[in-house]
């Protein structure tokens, strides 16, 4: 069963509240900037400060994670990853409503120039996995996280058309993990 559980204090005391389905506002099931602990099971989750999965973010994958420093009392929303963090891929389109020209990815890309697609994608297909698209080159600047199953079919509801200058997937190595028990 893949289930996020919030917990009010550290060390999961306190009051909890136990999550299936991505949470765009956790104020929905009286969470908002409580939790100080969590516990997953199943699938990774990426927690974010904002509402409407926005703001700084951090993925957890399943484990015990007694207290949270740098995030607890600021979790504000959260997305189960589908299917896992396993072989991503993702395919951007050079248009809105997935036309133009596409490119498929599936390993990092510091630079879309040598695809020929710097600030040029309008829209894209997330197939599997977990990634995060950085509006610099080598992974600077403003980011968006896009999951497996989401399909974005216009940016400019975003604000993120032609915006896109590199992107990475994020590896089952790199998510943060839960400190020995």
């Amino acid at each position: 069963m893949n289930t996020l559980e919030l917990f009010e204090f550290p060390d999961f005391k306190g009051q909890s509240e136990s999550i299936k389905e991505d949470t765009a506002n956790l104020r929905d099931v009286g969470f908002l900037k409580k939790a100080q602990s969590l516990k997953i099971n199943g699938e990774p989750w990426f927690l974010f400060s904002e509402a409407g999965y926005k703001g700084q973010f951090r993925c957890f994958k399943p484990g015990n994670y007694s207290s949270i420093p740098a995030f607890q009392k600021n979790i504000c929303s959260a997305r189960r990853v589908k299917g896992g963090l396993y072989n991503p891929k993702i395919t951007l389109y050079e248009h809105i409503y997935y036309g133009g020209r596409p490119v498929t990815l599936e390993k990092p890309t510091d630079s879309l120039q040598s695809y020929g697609f710097d600030d040029m994608a309008s829209s894209h297909k997330q197939v599997s996995g977990a990634w995060i698209l950085y509006a610099g080159e080598y992974y600077t600047g403003d980011q968006i996280v896009a999951l497996a199953g989401d399909e974005i079919s216009d940016y400019r509801k975003i604000n993120w058309n032609d915006k896109a200058s590199s992107l990475k997937p994020v590896l089952p190595y790199e998510v943060y993990n839960a400190p020995p028990m």
